[in-house]
């Protein structure tokens, strides 16, 4: 199973950011490319939402990101719900936390984590699919082949938007 935990940076940059994918047991990142924006909203949604977070959070958010690099997603999670009761309202705190759910093997509380997300994230498309591709995945593991297509489905449709 796969980890993603998008770098954190205080800084705003103009490239999309690069996603750390963490391969389950393993201390050795992979770095990914998220595709290029097709539009400048989008392009707009997959600036650092990091750099928008409170100096709190972002510090919350690299512990996090450290924790699970090392191995150890229950502290991880612990720093994202930290991070969240400073900022509830964000959407990719909410996705963060879903996918270390989805790594422990919570299926069923990584899906509710990523239609919270989804409900905090109106109009971003690209956290929005970000959402679905995980809904997908968690429903496959539960054994949910028809739920995990519907979803992907939707992630798909998302992108091309």
């Amino acid at each position: 199973m796969l980890l993603a935990v998008q770098g954190c940076s205080t800084t705003a940059s103009t490239s999309a950011p690069r996603p750390v994918v963490i391969e389950k047991g393993s201390s050795a990142p992979v770095t990914t490319q998220i595709p290029a924006a097709v539009s400048p909203a989008q392009e707009r949604a997959r600036e650092p939402v990091v750099s928008r977070q409170p100096p709190a959070v972002v510090a919350l958010l690299e512990h996090a990101q450290q924790q699970a690099n090392d191995g150890d997603l229950e502290s991880s999670a612990a720093s994202l719900e930290r991070a969240i009761r400073i900022n509830p309202g964000s959407a990719v705190l909410w996705y963060h936390l879903a996918t270390l759910r989805l790594a422990q093997g919570e299926a069923q509380q990584a899906e509710q984590l990523a239609v919270k997300s989804n409900s905090l994230a109106p109009g971003n498309t690209v956290q929005q699919a970000r959402n679905w591709t995980l809904i997908a995945e968690s429903r496959r593991q539960r054994g949910d082949a028809k739920g995990a297509n519907a979803a992907e489905r939707r992630a798909r449709e998302l992108e091309r938007n």
